[in-house]
């Protein structure tokens, strides 16, 4: 099963975060978010799953960027 919304990132002024948790733009993990292409990657991740079967999938940006973090 898969639930997908488009991923249009939030401009880090629109971000709610915890009190105290500031994202800075200058850090390398923000500005690789900015120039990934996020909806052609996750139209090609979920053309491999079944969108009527079994659980529903994990986010793609989830999938995608941990698979980014590991090879990082």
């Amino acid at each position: 099963m898969i639930r997908y919304v488009s991923q249009k990132q939030l401009p880090l002024e629109g971000f709610d975060t915890p009190p105290g948790m500031i994202l800075d733009p200058t850090n390398r993990w923000v500005k690789l978010r900015d120039c990934i292409p996020w909806d052609e990657l996750s139209e090609s991740y979920y053309k491999t799953l079944c969108s009527n079967l079994g659980r529903p999938a994990k986010d793609a940006r989830i999938v995608i960027g941990a698979v980014i973090i590991k090879h990082k």
